[in-house]
């Protein structure tokens, strides 16, 4: 067993009995004790999830969500498991106020007066994460699911010690955290910021008290030992005592999506995308067009890539609602490959698409266009998210987003329980009457979480990605110059990136300028970013791949934000 831990390198391994990549070198860890002990990948990527929710407890906990993509080996066939949050059954359309002072934020959506919709006891959506992860293990996975939670009880019971991301997540969010007097006292002991390394020094440690038991409850009773009992009434408790409005109820009533989507082709790859229009309709843009001929360097395929990347946000962002609450649809059309022609037909070589770029007319499917703000969409510094991938031996892969929002999620820690809860509410749209409005049980907008891709052969790929809205570039990026340039798996994930939603291009700083020159004449107002351990700017990545020769392949970056490792 081997591990590369991050560094200013490459996060990689290989091998050809099992390789997992995560966030964190210890769900790494997680991952191929599992596999060792003869569990499969989606063993090994349930177990390294957990642990992550102890040792990321700004990215991701056991109150946050999931979205899982996976190939069956035996089945010979993709699943998808949904279990991102839910909007509690008390929620409605004008839960918020909005706040007219400000723009929009970087989702397109306005803010909430007092940030009632992105931190504190309205924040929180119904957690999906425990649903989602023991469906997935219960039906595609090996092992007992109680000897799958062990690492992270262990874990949980033995803290994580404090890094350098942790200790700047802390720094950043300690002003808003004093709120929530529960919170403060576990992360900042004695109301200081915990230790970071130092060269004649290990960080602190950091426990979350009782999270053990609540992961050990789970062990033993399956999801209803989260969902049902004692933790969700403390948490359904402390939420109406504190004057919010997701209950014990919505808890117990909480299901994950599980879809056996049909797939869609990519050069002659079938891929799912745990159903997010956004990544589909930006490949079946560039279907269209010969991006090998062009170069993973060359002005062409960044021009190219922007461009419908800025196509398929403006139309999710415009129509895209939840598919359960009216919008199937709207999520068909979207994912139309006659959509993708059409835009193809579009873009132009020699200059960009006017910006803002429009919302392509889908009245022919019978759908009004809605208004939209148009204002510039800032990129976020790193937030409540991270990212793991897993593979076999046996043809099984896996990749998984797991979250909590944004940094800390809704920053409520439910005492007696260990739990964090996500402010996913902030990812609808507080505004009424628009397709990702507050409706009860709804699941609100995402872009691209996860990608697994299978040929005739199987299982060939499968990523997935952390960073808000920046996960786009940190999915398509790598798949590009991984299927479309020959790239191993490292050094995909290394290759520079871009970013558009319409309007500006974030461009990474390796992209020469002499190339950047060049797309700023044919009209692409660029931002020139780079990704560093206090921005994520262009988004994480962990990912698997199945080599030429059949050697599995595991990466993760940027590298100082992520593991790799294989048996």
């Amino acid at each position: 067993m081997h591990i590369d831990d991050w560094s200013a390198g490459r996060a990689g391994a290989r091998s050809d009995k099992g390789v997992v990549a995560g966030g964190h070198p210890a769900e790494v860890e997680a991952g191929l004790e599992i596999l060792a002990e003869g569990g499969n990948a989606f063993d090994a990527i349930v177990a390294a999830n957990f642990v992550a929710c102890v040792v990321e407890p700004a990215m991701t906990q056991v109150g946050g969500y999931v979205r899982l993509s996976g190939y069956d080996g035996r089945a010979q066939e993709a699943i998808s498991v949904d279990a991102y949050l839910r909007a509690p059954g008390a929620a409605h359309e004008r839960l918020f106020e909005i706040d007219e002072s400000k723009p929009l934020k970087y989702y397109e959506t306005p803010w909430t007066r007092g940030y009632s919709a992105e931190r504190g006891f309205k924040s929180a959506g119904v957690p999906g994460l425990v649903a989602g992860l023991y469906w997935a293990q219960r039906h595609l996975g090996r092992l007992p699911w109680k000897r799958v939670l062990q690492p992270a009880i262990r874990q949980a019971k033995a803290g994580v010690e404090i890094g350098f991301a942790l200790w700047q997540r802390l720094a950043e969010n300690q002003g808003t955290i004093k709120d929530y007097p529960e919170t403060y006292k576990v992360l900042f002991p004695e109301g200081r910021i915990p230790s970071a390394p130092s060269q004649t020094a290990h960080g602190e440690r950091m426990i979350f008290p009782q999270l053990d038991e609540t992961l050990a409850r789970i062990a033993e009773e399956g999801a209803d030992g989260f969902y049902k009992g004692e933790v969700a009434q403390r948490i359904g408790a402390f939420f109406k005592e504190n004057g919010g409005i997701l209950s014990a109820a919505d808890l117990a009533a909480y299901r994950p999506r599980v879809m056996k989507e049909r797939p869609q082709r990519y050069r002659g790859f079938d891929y799912v995308t745990c159903y997010d229009q956004v990544g589909i309709e930006c490949f079946n843009i560039l279907e269209q067009f010969d991006l090998k001929r062009l170069g993973a360097d060359s002005v062409e395929f960044l021009h190219l890539t922007a461009e419908a990347m800025a196509a398929a946000f403006v139309d999710s962002i415009q129509y895209y609602g939840d598919p359960d609450m009216g919008f199937r649809a709207v999520a068909e059309a979207l994912a139309n490959p006659a959509l993708g022609a059409w835009w193809a037909k579009q873009i132009r070589m020699d200059r960009t698409l006017p910006r803002p770029v429009q919302p392509a007319d889908l009245k022919a499917f019978a759908f009004e266009p809605i208004e939209q703000r148009q204002e510039l969409a800032w990129p976020p510094k790193l937030q409540g998210t991270t990212q793991l991938a897993a593979a076999d031996a046996e043809g099984n892969m896996a990749s998984v987003i797991t979250s909590i929002s944004a940094s800390f999620g809704s920053q409520v820690l439910v005492p007696g329980t260990g739990v964090l809860l996500n402010n996913g509410m902030g990812n609808f749209d507080p505004r009424p009457g628009r397709p990702n409005s507050i409706r009860p049980g709804a699941m609100p907008i995402f872009a691209v979480p996860t990608l697994l891709a299978y040929d005739d052969k199987g299982a060939a790929f499968a990523s997935g990605g952390s960073g808000g809205y920046r996960i786009m570039p940190a999915i398509l990026f790598p798949f590009l110059y991984w299927l479309e340039f020959g790239r191993e798996l490292p050094a995909a994930i290394e290759g520079p990136r871009l970013h558009c939603q319409g309007k500006d291009t974030f461009i990474d700083s390796r992209v020469p300028p002499a190339v950047r020159d060049r797309l700023a004449a044919l009209g692409h107002k660029l931002h020139v970013q780079r990704d560093d351990p206090g921005l994520n700017a262009f988004g994480r990545v962990s990912a698997v791949a199945r080599g030429k020769n059949g050697m599995l392949e595991a990466a993760s970056g940027p590298a100082w934000l992520g593991a790799a490792g294989g048996l």
